[in-house]
């Protein structure tokens, strides 16, 4: 089993790596590119729209290239959240 340790307590079991979790994690560090969430590391916020664009552009491929092959859960979770991103990422650029 793996585990991690955060500054806080003792060795925690790692979360279980699923298709939507690496979905929510892409979103956030797109989120967090965005300016829209403070960076956990630095503490603070910054636009960096060339990694959001980075970001958001791989959740589109993971859609093009899972199709026909995700629940309907899953399917649904990716295009919302690609969306989200994308209107944000819009919302900065003008």
């Amino acid at each position: 089993m793996n585990t991690y340790t955060d500054s806080d307590s003792a060795p925690k079991p790692a979360p279980r790596a699923t298709f939507q979790t690496i979905v929510y994690t892409m979103a956030t560090q797109a989120m967090i590119a965005l300016g829209e969430i403070e960076s956990p590391i630095s503490h603070e916020t910054k636009v960096d729209l060339r990694q959001a664009k980075y970001l958001i552009d791989s959740l589109q491929v993971l859609l093009d290239k899972t199709k026909g092959n995700l629940d309907e859960t899953e399917r649904g979770a990716l295009i919302n959240i690609l969306a989200e991103v994308q209107m944000k990422f819009v919302e900065k650029n003008d």
